[in-house]
């Protein structure tokens, strides 16, 4: 054998030693054990890597959101302060002092693109830079709002401004409102305190997110209104609608972190959070989703995947080297013991057991199996002659159960009273009847006979008397049938004859010949006394068709019963043929 193969040959099963068999036990042992340990290790460790890579990307979004509205209520509470100064009750009067006001407050807070006084009646007083004086705002919406209350107006175009001025580029000029109103002494409104802030202010915030961790750890923010359009994001997605889970989340004033597909097909970790306001500022009702790349955001945890399985891949190497030395320790006695036992059975000269060694269990099986090879030895003489006989007793035996099987055959198809076939013996044997007449096309009879006044016979004479009756009628029909047909009895006083290839003139005749033999056996003696005895018989013949063979018994066991029915409403003692009988062929 080459090498290669002696070496295969020790791993198949059957060849394999005990210790192969413990080598391979301890390696599978550690592989399994270090490999479900690294998984659950692993799984944990991933899952709350992921959730706390999500919980920061949440809490972006939450830090951002807190910003905007806490922007917003700060602008707010500038129009609310400069609502409640006094020279806002007269504002022509105190022009140039509110307009050098709102220069400042432009040069401290730049994304102030205007601020202005608006009188009751929706007209312009006072504006910055002296802008949009003397304009009509009345229908404005955040005139009508902030004559009421304090008011925030959500991102929209400037109609009345963009007259003076665009946005950057040319674009729309795109602002948000903060209104407050102006009450005199007495409480009564008198003007709205409005400020239009630049988008940009938004948009700086978001750039602020993104800024500082683009290098290592980039990030895209997105600001998405209450209908779930992307007021601010990259160029290319502005003003769609996003679908995603984390904005139908959102919507649902959810917030937390999802992995997901956008519509560009690539998945992405995305925080989401609601703007919530800021204590009396209720907020717009925007969105605030922070998301980075799926392999991005989850690189770190796919490298503690793979020092978790380094660490175990090494684990496992260890353990398999250490399971090798300890099955070869304790496999060695063993190993030796099996071999001077091959030697014993090939009783090679010289052959004996190897001196006890090793652990306890080691050294008591060599010399339990010492003890039992002399005791076989001594016994073999005497167990080869009890096989011997113990063979013998065996044939004798399966002789007996042979015959008593054949004795136990013949009684289940055998009545018990007259010897002649039983109904269950004679229903096999009309099923293969009619499976054979099909197959030949020849006409298959059945004869059913029944003795008239049997009742009267057991009433009168006893039951005894009635199986007298019985066996005396199962000898006299048996003389009349032929070697062909079978005679079975079917019930209590009930007989049948089931004849082959047999057509309806053939099968009448046998049946008067029954009907006869009977009759002219005259009274027969039971006991002290003669009984007269006759019997009715009922006919049918039929041609089998194939499709006919699983009902075909049954049909003709009815319709000779039908017939037999008929002979004795007609006085017994007599033949009837079925109707619809085929004749002879």
């Amino acid at each position: 054998m080459a090498p290669v193969e002696k070496v295969v040959g020790r791993f198949r099963p059957r060849s394999a030693g005990l210790r192969l068999w413990l080598a391979l036990s301890f390696g599978l042992l550690a592989i399994v054990m270090v490999g479900v340990l690294s998984w659950r290790v692993e799984r944990v460790a991933t899952d709350k890597l992921q959730d706390d890579i999500g919980l920061r990307l949440q809490a972006r979004a939450l830090a951002l959101a807190g910003r905007l509205d806490r922007g917003l209520f700060e602008r707010l509470n500038d129009m609310r302060a400069l609502a409640l100064m006094p020279m806002l009750d007269e504002p022509e009067e105190n022009e140039q002092v509110l307009r050098d006001l709102f220069d400042l407050m432009q040069l401290t807070f730049p994304d102030y693109l205007w601020i202005g006084v608006v009188g009751a009646d929706g007209k312009v007083r006072v504006g910055s830079r002296g802008l949009l004086e003397g304009d009509d705002a009345s229908a404005r919406p955040w005139f009508i709002g902030g004559i009421k209350d304090l008011y925030v107006g959500d991102l929209h175009e400037a109609l009345l401004l963009s007259k003076y001025m665009s946005g950057p580029g040319g674009e729309p000029l795109i602002v948000l409102d903060v209104a407050a109103p102006v009450h005199d002494d007495h409480g009564a409104v008198v003007g709205v305190m409005i400020a239009q802030l630049s988008w940009r202010w938004a948009e700086g915030l978001r750039q602020d997110q993104m800024r500082p961790s683009r290098a290592n750890d980039p990030v895209e923010v997105f600001f998405l209104s209450p209908e779930g359009e992307v007021l601010m994001g990259p160029g290319d997605m502005r003003g769609t609608v996003l679908r995603t889970p984390s904005a139908l989340a959102v919507a649902r004033g959810e917030r937390g972190a999802v992995l997901e597909t956008w519509p560009d097909g690539r998945q992405y970790l995305t925080g989401y959070v609601p703007t919530e306001g800021h204590e009396a500022y209720g907020g717009l009702g925007w969105t605030v989703l922070v998301r980075k790349q799926a392999d991005l955001a989850f690189e770190p945890v796919h490298e503690l995947s793979r020092q978790v399985w380094v660490a175990a891949i090494v684990l496992t190497i260890m353990f398999l080297l250490l399971g090798t030395v300890m099955a070869r320790g304790i496999g060695a006695p063993l190993h030796a013991l099996a071999r001077s036992a091959k030697q014993i059975q090939a009783r090679e000269p010289g052959a004996a057991f190897p001196p006890a060694r090793g652990y306890r269990e080691a050294r008591e099986l060599t010399g339990a199996l010492r003890s039992l090879v002399d005791d076989l030895t001594a016994h073999e003489h005497e167990l080869t002659k009890m096989a011997e006989g113990l063979e013998q007793r065996v044939r004798e035996r399966t002789q007996a159960l042979s015959e008593a099987n054949a004795q136990l055959e013949v009684l289940a198809m055998t009545d018990g009273l007259t010897g002649l076939a039983n109904r269950r013996h004679f229903g096999d044997q009309l099923a293969r009847a009619t499976t054979r007449a099909a197959e030949t096309g020849r006409p298959l009879s059945l004869v059913t006979l029944d003795i008239d006044h049997f009742k009267a016979i057991n009433d009168q004479h006893g039951h005894p008397a009635g199986d007298v009756v019985l066996r005396r009628m199962a000898l006299l029909l048996e003389e009349e049938v032929r070697a062909s047909d079978l005679l079975a009895r079917v019930g209590g006083e009930e007989f049948a004859v089931l004849a082959v290839d047999t057509g309806m003139i053939e099968a009448s005749q046998l049946a008067e010949r029954l009907r006869a033999a009977v009759e002219g056996a005259g009274p027969l003696p039971v006991g002290r006394t003669s009984v007269p005895v006759t019997i009715s018989l009922g006919v049918v013949t039929r041609r089998i068709q194939a499709g006919e063979v699983t009902r075909a018994p049954e049909q003709l066991l009815a319709a000779a019963d039908d017939a037999l029915y008929r002979a004795k409403r007609n006085g017994r003692n007599r033949v009837e043929v079925s109707t619809g009988a085929v004749p002879d062929a």
